[in-house]
C-alpha cells in the first residue's frame, strides 16, 4: 500500500533532490575543472571568462541572482 504524502512533505522532499542535485553538479564540474586547468594558468583564465560569459546569458523562468551566484562558487573553485 503506497504511502499518501501531504505537499508540504513532498515540498520538502523536492528540496532534498535540488540541494543534491545543486551540489553534485558544483562538486563534479569543480572537480573536472580542476583537474583541466591544473598547471595551466592560460586555461583557467579561459574558463573563468566562459564563466563570466554565462551569467550575461538571458534566460527566463530563472532565478538570475541564484543562477548567477552558482557560475560565482564555480568561479571561486577555479581559482
Amino acid at each position: 500500500m503506497s504511502e499518501v504524502k501531504t505537499a508540504e512533505q513532498r515540498l520538502s522532499e523536492l528540496e532534498v533532490v535540488v540541494r543534491t542535485i545543486i551540489l553534485f553538479n558544483q562538486n563534479a564540474i569543480a572537480a573536472v575543472s580542476r583537474r583541466a586547468t591544473q598547471g595551466n594558468p592560460a586555461v583557467a583564465d579561459a574558463l573563468i571568462q566562459d564563466l563570466v560569459a554565462l551569467k550575461a546569458q538571458r534566460h527566463s523562468d530563472i532565478d538570475k541572482d541564484l543562477y548567477n551566484s552558482h557560475i560565482d562558487s564555480l568561479i571561486a573553485l577555479v581559482i
